[in-house]
C-alpha cells in the first residue's frame, strides 16, 4: 500500500541482504506501476529488491511467478493511510497514480481532504487489498508490526524469501535505512487516523462492507474496532489509543526448517534457468560433450596432429549452447483480446 513504509521496508531489506534496487516499470508519477516485462527480463539474473504500488492481477501474478520474484504486500490502517496521503499531497506532491489532485485542491481545510482522499484514494486501496488478501504466494506484513519490530519483520521477510542472513546484518541494514539510507518513514507512529471526521470514517467502512464475506477477515476487524474507537469518541482531541494489537491479519508463511528454506531458495532460482526442456536440452548436451571427449575413436584420432581439435571445439559449443539455454528469458507476447464489434442494429419498418 502507498504511504505504508515500503520505501523504508524495501531498503532496510536491501541494505540487510544487500540487495540491489531496481525498477521494474518504465515510469512513476500518474501512471498505474504494473510490471514491465521487458525490466524483468532486463534484472532477470539478479537478487534484487523492487518497490511498487500494484494491485493484484493474474498477469501480475504470472510474472512474478515465472521470475522467481517473492511478493511481499505491505498493509496499513486505511484511516491512518489518509492522515499520511493528506500531508503527502500537501507537502510533496499531488500527482499519485491512486487518484487524480492538482495543487489548486489541496488549499482546502484538512477535513475537507481527508474526506476527498477517502472518496478518491481508498476504493484503489481497498482494491489492492481484495486482491492480494488471498494469495498463497503473497506475504501480508501489517505496517504496524514493521514499526513495532522492523528487525523481526525484515528477518522474517529474508527468510521467507529464502536468503541467508546473520542477525546482526539484519540490524545493521535496519539502522543504515533509518539514520540516512535514503528511506522515508515520515511519521512512522500507528494511530494518526484517530483524527479523522466520523463521517470519513464511516465512508470508510460503508466500503469494506460492501463485501460481507470479509467481515471476520483480521484485517477487517482490527479496521471495525479503530472505527468504534474513533467513533465513540466525542471529542477529536481524545488521546485514547486506537486499537491495533486486538486484530492481526492471518500470517501464511512462517519461519520454517533449512530444508524447507533451502527448498524455496532453489525453486525460485530455478524458475530463472528458462523453461524446463531447454534445462533438460542444455544438460544433454554437457553429457554429450563429456561422453565425446572421453571417446577414443571419435571424428579425428587422438593420436595426429589435430586429433584434440575436435574434442575442444565440441565442448566449446556445447557449452556455449547450453549456457544460452540456461540464461536465455524470451519476451513472451502478450495475449490481446479483439473487442468483438457490435452487430449493427436493425430497424424494422
Amino acid at each position: 500500500m502507498p504511504k505504508s513504509g515500503s520505501t523504508f521496508l524495501s531498503t532496510a531489506v536491501a541494505f540487510s541482504a544487500k540487495l540491489k534496487r531496481v525498477d521494474l516499470v518504465p515510469d512513476y508519477g500518474r501512471r498505474e506501476q504494473e510490471l514491465c516485462e521487458i525490466r524483468m527480463v532486463e534484472n532477470a539474473g539478479l537478487d534484487y529488491v523492487a518497490q511498487h504500488h500494484i494491485r493484484h492481477s493474474q498477469w501480475s501474478e504470472k510474472l512474478c511467478r515465472d521470475y522467481g520474484v517473492c511478493v511481499v504486500v505491505l498493509i496499513r490502517s486505511l484511516f491512518d493511510v489518509v492522515v499520511s496521503l493528506r500531508d503527502h499531497v500537501r507537502r510533496e506532491s499531488p500527482v499519485c497514480s491512486m487518484f487524480y489532485l492538482e495543487k489548486k485542491h489541496v488549499d482546502r481545510s484538512n477535513s475537507d481532504i481527508e474526506r476527498m482522499v477517502a472518496t478518491l484514494a481508498i476504493p484503489w486501496y481497498v482494491n489492492f487489498y481484495m486482491g492480494w488478501r488471498g494469495k498463497r504466494d503473497a506475504r501480508i506484513v501489517l505496517y504496524e508490526d514493521l514499526i513495532a519490530a522492523p528487525e523481526k519483520t525484515v528477518c522474517d521477510i529474508l527468510d521467507y524469501a529464502g536468503i541467508a542472513v546473520r542477525d546482526e546484518q539484519v540490524a545493521a541494514g535496519v539502522a543504515r535505512a533509518s539514520t540516512g539510507g535514503g528511506a522515508r518513514l515520515n511519521v512512522g507512529v500507528a494511530g494518526r487516523g484517530r483524527s479523522l471526521d466520523p463521517g470519513t470514517v464511516s465512508l470508510i467502512m460503508d466500503m469494506l462492507a460492501m463485501y460481507p464475506e470479509i467481515a471476520d477477515d483480521p484485517y477487517v476487524r482490527m479496521m471495525k474496532l479503530q472505527a468504534d474507537a474513533i467513533l465513540a469518541s466525542s471529542s477529536k482531541t481524545a488521546s485514547a489509543p486506537m486499537p491495533v494489537a486486538a486484530a492481526r491479519p492471518a500470517v501464511r508463511h512462517v519461519r520454517g526448517p533449512f530444508p524447507q528454506r533451502a527448498a524455496r531458495y532453489l525453486r525460485r532460482k530455478s524458475r530463472m534457468l528458462g523453461k524446463p526442456r531447454n534445462q533438460f536440452f542444455a544438460w544433454g548436451l554437457l553429457i554429450f560433450a563429456l561422453l565425446y571427449c572421453t571417446f577414443f575413436y571419435d571424428f579425428i584420432p587422438d593420436n595426429t596432429i589435430l586429433g584434440r581439435l575436435d574434442d575442444v571445439l565440441t565442448a566449446t559449443v556445447c557449452a556455449f549452447v547450453a549456457g544460452k539455454l540456461l540464461t536465455r528469458v524470451h519476451i513472451r507476447r502478450v495475449p490481446i483480446v479483439a473487442a468483438r464489434q457490435a452487430p449493427a442494429e436493425t430497424v424494422t419498418p
